[in-house]
């Protein structure tokens, strides 16, 4: 898995990209839940900001806020595409 942002990593099987959500309990034991299976990085994109929008509403009126997470999924597709 490569990390994308935050609390959010990509895998892959050979059909699909698979978005999970990194999550710490109160022992700090770390798990990752499947979000969803996605055909092209772009689809994962768009999931993961409506994501952030829907579960932080006030995100809406952060433009800042959503600016920083388009740059920093650009800056992981610069650096996977070069790495593959």
């Amino acid at each position: 898995m490569e990390k994308l942002c935050d609390n959010y990593y990509l895998g892959a099987n050979k059909n699909n990209y698979i978005l999970y959500e990194r999550k710490v309990n109160d022992e700090r034991v770390e798990s990752f839940k499947k979000i969803g299976y996605y055909t092209s990085l772009e689809a994962i994109y768009h999931a993961l900001i409506n994501k952030e929008i829907k579960d932080d509403l006030s995100i809406i009126n952060n433009i800042k806020k959503i600016n920083d997470l388009i740059n920093e999924l650009k800056d992981f597709t610069i650096h996977y595409k070069s790495a593959n």
